[in-house]
């Protein structure tokens, strides 16, 4: 059961990321995908100098506030520097303790970040992790595949 909490959580949380990464509002697929995650464009962003910290992998801390629903959410993103030759990443909701995810990013990785920033945010992509149906810009749906991938994000127990 608590397993399942925190999986119910970890899935809050990373439609939290991807609205927070998101530049534009993310339109619904047709009907005959899955799942498909909207947001609305008055969610927080990253901002231009986090994604410039990240991709240099420098220490780096923001947070940014919204409310959810009627409860005010607090989602913390730390740049936490290079660590065996990759960039650590944590992300979690203050309110919610149970939503830390880790991710340790390899410098091709940050690359292909830096490159998904620089896209046209406005273009709406898709990302199919064999669950969900994703789409959105091109940023959100590609930290939407690491936060899915398992080897690059974890939530720790």
């Amino acid at each position: 059961m608590k397993l399942r909490k925190i999986y119910l959580m970890s899935g809050i949380l990373l439609t939290f990321i991807c609205s927070i990464i998101s530049s534009s509002v993310m339109a619904e697929d047709n009907a005959e995908t899955p799942i498909n995650i909207s947001m609305s464009s008055n969610s927080p962003k990253y901002s231009k100098e986090f994604i410039s910290h990240l991709v240099k992998c420098q220490k780096y801390k923001e947070e940014s506030s919204f409310d959810f629903f009627g409860n005010v959410i607090t989602l913390v993103v730390i740049v936490d520097g290079w660590k065996n030759g990759k960039c650590g990443y944590i992300n979690y909701a203050k309110e919610i303790p149970e939503s830390k995810t880790i991710c340790n990013f390899t410098k091709a990785q940050l690359n292909e970040i830096l490159a998904a920033s620089k896209k046209n945010q406005n273009i709406q992509e898709t990302y199919n992790d064999g669950v969900m149906t994703y789409k959105a810009d091109p940023l959100s749906v590609l930290f939407t595949k690491y936060m899915n991938d398992g080897k690059t994000c974890v939530i720790p127990k």
